[in-house]
């Protein structure tokens, strides 16, 4: 289905603009001159920012009036000539009849059988403004929507009527170059199609470092974003305030931080948005590309200056700045000197313009808190990894819009198998990124094998070298994985306080470990983190070693990752929540500038605090192991059996031996 093509308010306002000069002039309908005139008036257009920079306004206007006169006078005396000779040949009471109606002659004078046709616009509130256009304007429209039809551009903005007057070679246009004395092959370079029309209202000179995404969008298919209603919602809260009108979207990449702002675009050109918001448009900045090339001193402050005085110029913008945190010394030669982050903070603070950013946590602990100025400017919006329920409602939308690229169709089924493998492969990713992109992949898989219909094959396909890797192990070592794993999944399950639901188990190979157990924090659920919890916590990470040893009493690789995270925990519990291990300690130990932990005996005592923690929190999970070995013994074997299994088989096993709670 081809994209309905709508007038921009500022093309809208151009055609009206327009109309009214065809009546100052008294034309029939619009010209080329009369289009150019018109063309002047809006920045947007770009034209007057070009022939700025040669001549002043008076020149320009003063060759334009006089072009427009010329036209008309011309038009004038070309009617009187045909009129003359229409009256050679008329009779005797013919002549009588027009000499009386002599007083209706400048009607007849204005009058020039030039129309070609009537272009019927549509702007984006389904409003018709019809425009009658001579011969040469129709070339310049039927261009225009030629080229948005090829580029799959539903907004028409007044830039691309310039460009189309270049690409038409619009004498009017060639011959105001030519008074004015501006090159106009080279102007003709300047304003190419390719150029401009995938930037919109966005000036020539900032496009390659910004991009409307309200161009993007197509309002005749439904939203791709589902769900984040919260998270949306209080964006836009955040947007009508009156003051500090700007907020960072903070989570960890492929969370979906960049939806939220598609969400919020597609609102906008479908009119859903508060009313406030409705003729907006979201500019996406590119930082990267504003600082790439700028070596030479003043470059980037130049690109800089113009940005601002861009968001300055419109006020119905709202600006997205993905990984935010990069504007901070952005564009700066050398320290102290003016950079993106100083030079936005100005308008910012007035709210002027809303800019909306996005950054992952660390980089926002690590950039924004030591920026008091710009973190008090931002408000923080927060998203979470979304639960493995919500997921496939997260992105049913995104998963038609794959079957139609692909012409392969996926069951729900299928899409919770993806879900599955996809935590099991890419652990460390997150979802809804990771569960799409292997659906896309398994849609490559399927389209390519001729399947109609995605199948686990297809899916499986894509892990081919972790599979060859698993069917390389000997049993043995396929058995060290799976009592390491299921040593995970029996203690943590077993303990009833890490408020954690289990997915899933896996001994399968990946790029980053050996096997994963997989599972996910209940968020509805409160969090009681006492001295009990993370006993446990610290349990669970070492419940794998106690199984290595338990099944032959050794270690393995991922032994010693676990050691470094029950490292990490133990450290927290002593020195940050004060919690020694005979439970009696309110100390909690700092180490800043103020406060430096220096002494060998404070050291000494942390170490071995630690050190005694991590030894009852191992005690606890081999305790657990030793009193339950039988039901780690068939979660091992089940393991090797099926390489990964989910919480539904896995508990078939676990009823087995434990009494449902």
């Amino acid at each position: 289905m081809k994209k309905k093509i709508v007038l921009s308010q500022e093309a809208r306002k151009l055609m009206e603009d327009a109309l009214e000069e065809v009546k100052l002039w008294h034309y029939d309908s619009v010209n080329s001159p009369v289009l150019i005139s018109c063309l002047i008036n809006y920045d947007k257009a770009m034209l007057v920012d070009y022939l700025h920079g040669f001549v002043e306004d008076e020149e320009i206007d003063r060759v334009l009036t006089l072009m427009i006169s010329e036209r008309n006078t011309n038009l004038r005396i070309k009617v009187k000539n045909e009129n003359s000779k229409r009256d050679e040949k008329t009779t005797n009471e013919e002549r009588k009849e027009n000499a009386e109606n002599s007083k209706k002659s400048e009607e007849i004078y204005n009058f020039k059988p030039e129309i070609k046709t009537e272009f019927d616009f549509i702007d984006s509130q389904s409003n018709h403004v019809k425009v009658p256009v001579n011969y040469e304007v129709e070339m310049i429209f039927s261009e225009v929507i030629h080229e948005c039809t090829n580029k799959g551009i539903s907004v028409i903005e007044p830039i691309y009527f310039t460009c189309a007057l270049f690409r038409v070679n619009d004498t009017v246009l060639s011959n105001l170059f030519n008074e004015l004395e501006i090159n106009y092959s080279t102007a003709k370079k300047h304003f190419t199609s390719d150029a401009i029309y995938m930037h919109g209202m966005i000036p020539f000179a900032l496009s390659g470092f910004l991009r409307n995404l309200n161009e993007s969008v197509d309002v005749s298919k439904p939203c791709e974003i589902l769900m984040r209603d919260d998270e949306v919602k209080k964006l836009w809260n955040i947007c009508l305030k009156k003051n500090k009108r700007n907020a960072v979207i903070v989570g960890e990449a492929g969370v979906g931080k960049t939806a939220l702002i598609e969400r919020m675009t597609y609102e906008i050109v479908k009119g859903t948005c508060p009313k406030r918001f409705k003729m907006f448009s979201v500019i996406s900045l590119d930082v990267n590309s504003l600082i790439a090339g700028t070596s030479f001193r003043g470059d980037a402050e130049e690109r800089i200056r113009m940005l601002i005085e861009f968001l300055e110029k419109n006020e119905k913008v709202i600006l997205f700045i993905d990984e935010v945190h990069t504007i901070l010394g952005a564009g700066s030669c050398f320290e102290g000197e003016m950079d993106l982050s100083n030079a936005l903070k100005p308008i910012l603070a007035r709210g002027d313009t809303i800019v909306i950013g996005a950054t992952t946590d660390g980089e926002y602990e690590r950039y924004f808190s030591s920026d008091a100025a710009l973190n008090r400017r931002f408000e923080k919006v927060t998203v979470e990894e979304p639960s493995v329920d919500d997921i496939y409602p997260m992105i049913r939308n995104k998963i038609k819009s794959l079957s139609n690229f692909h012409k392969v169709e996926i069951t729900k089924t299928m899409v919770n198998y993806i879900i599955l493998i996809a935590n099991c492969f890419a652990f460390e990713k997150k979802n809804p990124d990771k569960t799409l992109d292997l659906i896309d992949r398994a849609m490559v898989s399927a389209a390519r094998a001729g399947n109609k219909r995605v199948t686990k094959e297809n899916v499986m396909e894509n892990f081919e070298i972790y599979i060859d890797l698993f069917n390389g192990m000997t049993e043995e070592e396929k058995f060290e994985i799976a009592y390491h794993e299921a040593g995970h999944y029996m203690v943590g399950k077993l303990s009833g306080r890490l408020n954690l639901r289990w997915l899933a188990v896996s001994i399968m190979p990946s790029s980053d470990y050996a096997g994963i157990t997989v599972s996910e924090e209940i968020r509805d659920r409160m969090k009681h983190q006492n001295k009990e919890y993370f006993l446990d916590l610290m349990a669970f990470y070492l419940a794998g070693r106690a199984a290595g040893i338990y099944y032959n009493n050794d270690y393995d690789v991922g032994a010693s990752n676990d050691l470094v995270k029950v490292n990490k925990v133990a450290y927290d519990v002593i020195t940050k929540w004060g919690m020694s291990p005979d439970y009696v300690s309110n100390v909690i130990y700092l180490n800043d500038a103020d406060y430096p932990m220096t002494s060998e005996i404070v050291i000494n005592n942390i170490n071995n605090k630690v050190r005694n923690l991590i030894q009852k929190s191992y005690h606890r999970a081999e305790g657990m192991i030793r009193e339950n070995s039988k039901l780690l013994d068939a979660l091992a074997k089940a393991l090797v059996k099926n390489h990964i299994m989910s919480e539904m088989e896995l508990n078939k096993i676990w009823k087995r031996f434990i009494k449902s709670e």
